[in-house]
């Protein structure tokens, strides 16, 4: 009998031993609510650098009406044309408004390359929010919903915003819903805690008791759009004009 066999016993034993020690020992520390926020705002401030253009039909509650737009994603912004007004065909008027508006909007670079600008802004002010939003908010981990993670947060005494789009963040509280397979947002739902101040007041304020709600589907692998918004966010700038209103914007039909 070689050295080996006479040793087989005690391996097992050993091995036994170590498997039991290592069933009472605590698991390896999972991802903290905070370190999930980050990855899923990175990847999608990475789709926003690659994102594919998709066309898709949007429902807008505005001022009591329902309007039903065809949205055609392009380099220079969306473009929306009219589809149907509170269920119905628009009228005539309403038609030619709108063939009107599409017209003006191709025989003028002028206003293409505004609308163009416009949306490079926007992009950039929403990738910025995205990478304040880890600091700007506190995160707890509240387990599985309807097979996402369910994120709770609320502002972070201790962030201090400095540009103008992130003054809102550290008055907000609510609920994240995260896909935990592409580590992605598939919802957002808020309420400003709230009022905030932007130039003290004097440039302008949104009211305390708002609400965000945002949700996002999954329409190709690591391709996420917004599926529907729901703001209800009041307040008024120097001039006395409305900074935000009452508003959803429904998407359905989405196709590259």
């Amino acid at each position: 009998m070689s050295i080996f066999e006479n040793l087989r016993p005690h391996r097992i034993q050993h091995s036994l031993v170590v498997f039991c020690l290592l069933s009472v020992l605590p698991p390896l520390s999972a991802q903290t609510a905070k370190e999930l926020m980050i990855d899923a705002c990175y990847n999608e401030r990475k789709q926003h650098k690659n994102d594919a253009l998709w066309a898709s039909r949007v429902e807008r509650h505005t001022a009591g009406h329902i309007y039903l737009e065809e949205e055609i994603e392009t380099v220079g912004g969306p473009i929306h044309r009219l589809i149907l007004v509170d269920g119905h065909e628009p009228s005539p008027s309403e038609r030619k408004q709108d063939d009107d508006r599409l017209g003006k909007l191709l025989q003028n670079p002028k206003a293409q390359q505004a609308m163009k600008k416009n949306r490079e802004a926007d992009q950039k002010n929403v990738d910025e929010i995205l990478r304040a939003v880890p600091d700007a908010l506190l995160f707890e981990d509240q387990g599985r919903q309807e097979g996402l993670e369910k994120l709770a947060f609320r502002p972070n005494p201790a962030y201090n915003p400095t540009p103008y789009e992130e003054r809102a963040l550290p008055a907000l509280s609510g609920v994240i819903l995260i896909d935990l397979q592409e580590k992605r947002l598939a919802q957002f739902s808020a309420t400003l805690t709230e009022q905030v101040d932007f130039g003290y007041g004097v440039l302008g304020q949104l009211k305390k008791g708002g609400t965000i709600e945002v949700k996002r589907i999954r329409l190709s692998p690591g391709i996420w759009k917004t599926n529907s918004s729901k703001i209800s966010v009041y307040g008024a700038s120097f001039s006395s004009r409305p900074l935000a209103s009452s508003r959803t914007k429904l998407k359905a039909a989405s196709s590259r």
